[in-house]
């Protein structure tokens, strides 16, 4: 599943797979780089975005990755 995410006024694109257990695997990009990695559980796909943008936007706000 592919889809974007916005944070601080930047677009990003995010690249999820299901690992299995309901976790996913998520690598978010900003182009061709990419910027983080996160495994999130969701209980469906809805979730896996929302969650990844939550935790993104943080790491951004607390300095642990450059948005």
């Amino acid at each position: 599943m592919e889809g974007n995410i916005q944070v601080n006024g930047k677009h990003y694109q995010c690249e999820c797979t299901y690992d299995g257990d309901s976790q996913y695997n998520v690598q978010v990009r900003n182009g061709k780089n990419v910027v983080a990695n996160y495994k999130i559980s969701a209980g469906s796909e809805g979730e896996v975005l929302e969650s990844a943008q939550a935790h993104f936007a943080a790491d951004v706000e607390l300095g642990n990755v450059k948005g």
